[in-house]
């Protein structure tokens, strides 16, 4: 049975061929038939959890609203007389929550454009030159750990197992619990968006980010720019480096890399490579070669400087030193 469904899901998987003009724009077609397939039920997903969520909301708790247990976690206090729904805490910030979570996770999903047939395509170009294609969904499994915690502490309360006779304990208490539900849900959300991605390892927590770049618009003749892959190193340094940005924009410069921002709000530096899949292991390893001379120059120039503070320090202050681009300089001089 477990062998038959993997069969099924490889025959799902078109082979993609990116070698003739033909055969890119045949490849092109699969990748947006696929995508369209992948948006279509994440859009379909989103309906029903909401429709799931307002049928709860408009006919199971509304009816509860006056009576609702929340407000202990507002005044310390229930209602007295009042017939509290079972489980209310716990039913209502699960729903609310899982629901949040899900539908900004489909969202991601529909955002990244990679399907099954060009995953495959990209994990075998990568495999070919001994790296590895990885995808990183870690923002599910923070989300469950932090809402179990959650949950827990809330069924607790629902069963009146959990109170406090001190007033000021109660008041700590429930301060700090709506602030943990705040971040329980705001957390994996955050990580969803930094670090749900796809990733090729090119050394031990070294990472180079794969992000699909396709037109969906059909259009008779091909286009070139119809389909890409933009590649974003890990963060180099801050943008305020003068020394790191002169390397930066030198070893940018020589390797025809882009020197766009990946990030008008982001500080640091980033190396930015665009491919088309024809040409992807060229220019995987075009910035691959810049990761490995900024690694080399950049450290290399700061134990240089080190050198010449401590040569200076040591002097003290006889021997002048040269300056940051004097250093800069001559590093690139050597190589």
């Amino acid at each position: 049975m477990e062998r038959g469904n993997m069969r099924n899901s490889l025959k799902s998987i078109s082979e993609l061929n990116f070698e003739n003009e033909q055969g890119i724009f045949d490849s092109a077609k699969i990748i947006r038939s696929e995508y369209l397939k992948k948006a279509l039920k994440s859009i379909a997903c989103i309906i029903a959890i909401l429709t799931v969520a307002l049928s709860y909301l408009v006919f199971v708790y509304l009816p509860y609203l006056d009576n609702n247990s929340f407000n202990y976690l507002i005044s310390g206090t229930y209602p007295s007389g009042s017939n509290i729904f079972p489980l209310d805490l716990t039913l209502s910030w699960s729903l609310f929550s899982t629901s949040i979570f899900l539908i900004i996770y489909l969202i991601k999903a529909i955002y990244l454009k990679f399907t099954p047939s060009l995953i495959r395509y990209i994990e075998r170009e990568t495999k070919h030159i001994g790296f590895e294609f990885k995808k990183r969904f870690e923002s599910m499994g923070l989300f469950i750990i932090l809402n179990v915690v959650a949950i827990v502490i809330l069924f607790y309360l629902d069963i009146k197992a959990l109170h406090f006779n001190n007033t000021y304990w109660s008041i700590l208490f429930r301060n700090t619990f709506v602030i943990y539900l705040f971040m329980s849900i705001t957390l994996p959300i955050i990580w969803i968006f930094r670090n749900d991605k796809f990733v090729i390892k090119v050394k031990e927590n070294v990472f180079i980010e794969c992000d699909l770049h396709y037109n969906l618009s059909k259009k008779e003749d091909y286009d070139p720019n119809l389909l890409g892959i933009i590649l974003t190193s890990n963060r180099l340094c801050s943008k305020f480096d003068k020394s790191g940005k002169y390397i930066y924009s030198k070893i940018s410069e020589n390797r025809w890399l882009k020197k766009n921002d990946t990030s008008a709000i982001s500080p640091y530096l980033h190396f930015q490579e665009f491919s088309v899949p024809y040409n992807f292991q060229k220019q995987f390893l075009n910035i691959t070669l810049a990761l490995n001379e900024w690694e080399n120059n950049y450290d290399s120039n700061l134990d240089l400087m080190n050198y010449y503070f401590s040569t200076y320090y040591l002097n003290n202050k006889i021997k002048k030193y040269p300056g940051e681009d004097q250093l800069i300089y001559l590093k690139f001089l050597n190589h």
